[in-house]
């Protein structure tokens, strides 16, 4: 996302939400080699992505499927109703047609396999911000 900053020329800001902290450490690297992109709070429930949302009003959540308190897919459904501007994208190990299918009707914008997040994420963001949806390789979505 290089030299994609915000209007108001601030990077994007990123919300992670994973209960398993090497994968949240291993994001968080990932990003901060975009310099438009700032990890602005990392979470590891459903409950607490709603809540860190609303304080850190991220750009962007990167948020996992089966998160404890709250799933995924109630997560996303939360903070699309609070914060519709966020843009949301799922990062599982699981990517079966109902997950995927109830996510984008919750609000998502993106989907992305965790055995794919190197090479998937940063362009799943890239087309996210110019409007569309991202469906990552492996992932499937029922008709």
């Amino acid at each position: 996302m290089t030299g994609n900053m915000t209007a108001t020329g601030r990077p994007f800001r990123v919300l992670l939400a994973d209960d398993h902290d090497p994968t949240r450490e291993e994001i968080m690297r990932l990003i901060s080699q975009e310099p438009d992109l700032e990890v602005v709070a990392n979470v590891a429930t459903g409950e607490e992505a709603v809540a860190a949302a609303q304080i850190v009003l991220p750009d962007f959540i990167v948020l996992d499927i089966l998160l404890p308190q709250k799933n995924g897919i109630e997560t996303c459904r939360a903070i699309s109703e609070k914060l519709p501007g966020v843009r949301v994208v799922a990062l599982s190990n699981h990517s079966g047609p109902s997950l995927v299918n109830a996510f984008f009707k919750a609000g998502g914008m993106g989907y992305v396999r965790k055995d794919h997040a190197f090479e998937e994420l940063v362009p799943a963001m890239r087309m996210i911000l110019s409007g569309r949806q991202y469906l990552g390789r492996q992932v499937i979505q029922s008709p």
